[in-house]
C-alpha cells in the first residue's frame, strides 16, 4: 500500500466536515457540513489512470457547490467521470452532526437543531422527519448514531441521553420515538453505541444436574433489543425498551475515557469488542469470558495520543483500523496484538471517523479531509512498522500493564480539565481564529450553534493539552537521564 491515499477530498477549514456515511453497495458517500448542507458524492477509482493522490477540493458550499479536481499538484479539467455531485441540499438549519445509511435506498441525518430527517439516497428528497424539542430545551446535540434492525439510536453529547427511534411498519415506515433513556454513563457524553446481538450469536448457559453426566447446556440467543455503549470510563449494556435503568449492566471502572468501539470481526459468532481509550491503547473485551464486565487484554498504540475512532476490516481476519488524535491511522491485528500498517491522514487534524467502503477500502475522516486508502490485502508487507517498537505490545490487563511514563506531572490533571468559562468565550475565540486565518476561498457564513463551536473548541483545547504532556514528559526524561551525576 502506498503512503498516499487513492482519493483525498478536502474542504476549506471554515467549511468543516461534521459527518460522513459510505454507501453499502456503490462508490458514493454522503457528506454533512457545518453549514447544514449535505451532498451525495459519487467517486470513481481508476488505478490504471491515476494510481493514487487524486484530489477533490471543495472551494465553496452553499446554493452552488464549487470544487476543483487535481492529481497531485496538477489541475485536471475535462474529466467528469472521476467525481460527480449527484445532489446537494440545505438539509439542516445548523450543522449536520450525524448522517447514516439505513439501506441502499434510504438514509437519515440529524442536525444541531435536533431534527431527524429521513430521505431518499437517489435524490435527497425528505420523506419523513422527527423533531426533538426536549433535547433543545436541555441544550444537548447528537454525538453518535446507530442503526440495527428496526431501530435508530441517537446518543447525545451530554446528560447520558439516548433517543430510541423505530419505524412503524403499519404506517408506511414512519419514524416514531418510542423511548428516551437518560442518565447513562453518569449523565455524560455517549461516545459510541453498538448492538449486543451479533446476528445469530447464542450464549451457552450451564444448568447443573445431579451429576456431571446430567449437566445441561442451554443455548440462549442474546436480545435484539439490547445495546452496548461507551462513555466516560465505563462500558454499559442496556435494553432500549427500559423505562428506567435499574437493571443497567456496567463494567469495571477503566480509569480512562472510552472513546470508540467496534467488533473485531464481522463473523456472527465472534463477540470480541475493541475499545479505543484516551491513553493511546485498544482494549479487548469478550462476552464469553466475563460478559463485558472488564477488559481482558490491551494493545498499546501510542503513549500520548487518544484512539478517537476504530472500525473492523470487515474481512473476518482479526484486523481493525484505528484513528488517533495525532492524525495517524493504524491497521492492527487484534488477535496477535501487533501493528501492521501506519498511514498519515493529517498533520493538524485528529482522525475522528473511520469506515470501510463497499470494496473494503478504509476511509479516514477529520473535520477538513476525507481520505480513501488502498485495500491493505493487496500488499501485505509494510517495512515502516518495526516489530521491535516497545510501544506496540500485547499483554494481559493488570496493574503492571499501565504505562507509567504516560502519567502526568503533579498538577497537570487540573490543567487538563480547564475550559473556557462560557459559550460567549467559545464563540469569541472561534470568531477571532476565523478572522485571523488567511483563506483563499469564498465561503458562506456558518450558522453554527454554541454546541458546534464548543465541539471545535474542545478539540483545539485537547491538542494544546497533548502538546503540554509531551513537553512535560520530555522534561521528566531529562531529569531521570542526569539523575545521580
Amino acid at each position: 500500500m502506498s503512503d498516499l491515499p487513492l482519493v483525498d477530498i478536502s474542504s476549506d477549514a471554515e467549511n468543516f466536515i461534521f459527518s460522513v456515511a459510505l454507501h453499502p453497495s456503490r462508490n458514493e458517500m454522503l457528506i454533512g457540513f457545518a453549514t447544514g448542507h449535505v451532498c451525495c458524492l459519487k467517486y470513481t477509482i481508476d488505478k490504471k489512470k491515476y494510481k493514487n493522490n487524486l484530489k477533490l477540493v471543495f472551494e465553496k458550499t452553499g446554493k452552488n457547490f464549487e470544487y476543483s479536481v487535481m492529481h497531485g499538484d496538477d489541475l485536471i479539467s475535462g474529466d467528469d467521470d472521476l467525481f460527480e455531485i449527484l445532489w446537494k441540499t440545505k438539509r439542516h438549519d445548523k450543522a449536520c452532526r450525524q448522517i447514516l445509511y439505513l439501506d441502499e435506498h434510504t438514509a437519515v441525518s440529524m442536525g444541531s437543531e435536533n431534527i431527524l430527517k429521513k430521505f431518499k439516497c437517489s435524490s435527497g428528497k425528505v420523506i419523513d422527519k422527527l423533531e426533538f424539542p426536549d433535547l433543545t430545551e436541555k441544550k444537548v446535540a447528537a454525538n453518535c448514531m446507530y442503526n440495527f434492525n428496526d431501530y435508530v439510536l441517537i446518543g447525545m453529547d451530554d446528560k447520558g441521553i439516548v433517543k430510541v427511534v423505530k419505524f412503524d411498519k403499519e404506517d408506511d415506515n414512519k419514524m416514531v420515538c418510542i423511548n428516551t433513556l437518560t442518565g447513562l454513563h453518569n449523565g455524560d457524553c455517549i461516545n459510541k453505541i453498538i448492538s449486543l446481538n451479533k446476528n445469530n450469536y447464542q450464549r451457552v448457559i450451564k444448568k447443573s444436574g445431579k451429576s456431571k453426566l446430567k449437566d445441561e447446556f442451554i443455548r440462549e440467543p442474546l436480545s435484539v433489543h439490547k445495546f452496548v455503549s461507551v462513555g466516560q470510563t465505563t462500558l454499559q449494556i442496556w435494553d432500549c425498551r427500559w423505562e428506567n435503568l435499574n437493571k443497567l449492566e456496567t463494567s469495571e471502572d477503566q480509569e480512562d475515557e472510552l472513546l470508540s468501539l467496534c467488533y473485531l470481526n464481522d463473523d456472527e459468532n465472534d463477540t470480541n469488542l475493541i475499545c479505543g481509550i484516551g491513553e493511546g491503547a485498544l482494549t479487548v473485551w469478550k462476552f464469553g469470558k466475563n460478559e463485558y464486565k472488564d477488559q481482558i487484554n490491551r494493545i498499546k498504540i501510542s503513549k500520548s495520543e487518544s484512539v478517537e475512532s476504530c472500525v473492523s476490516s470487515l474481512q473476518n481476519d482479526n484486523r481493525l483500523w484505528c484513528g488517533l488524535t495525532n492524525g495517524y491511522v493504524y491497521l492492527v491485528d487484534g488477535k496477535v496484538g501487533s501493528i501492521i500498517k501506519k498511514l498519515h491522514h493529517s498533520k493538524t487534524d485528529e482522525v475522528n471517523f473511520l469506515d470501510i467502503d463497499y470494496e473494503y477500502r478504509p476511509v479516514s475522516t477529520s473535520m477538513t479531509t476525507i481520505k480513501i486508502w488502498d485495500d491493505y490485502a493487496e500488499n501485505e508487507a509494510d517495512e515502516d512498522i518495526e516489530s521491535s517498537d516497545e510501544e506496540n505490545n500485547y499483554s494481559d490487563m493488570s496493574d503492571d500493564s499501565v504505562n507509567l511514563s504516560d502519567q502526568l506531572l503533579s498538577g497537570e490533571d487540573e490543567e487538563e480539565d480547564k475550559e473556557p468559562n462560557s459559550d460567549d468565550e467559545y464563540l469569541a475565540d472561534f470568531a477571532k481564529e476565523m478572522k485571523e486565518r488567511d483563506t483563499k476561498f469564498e465561503v458562506m457564513e456558518i450558522n453554527a450553534s454554541k454546541n458546534d463551536i464548543k465541539k471545535i473548541s474542545k478539540k483545539q483545547e485537547k491538542k494544546k493539552q497533548q502538546e503540554l504532556k509531551k513537553k512535560q514528559a520530555s522534561l521528566k526524561h531529562g531529569i531521570r537521564k542526569f539523575e545521580g551525576l
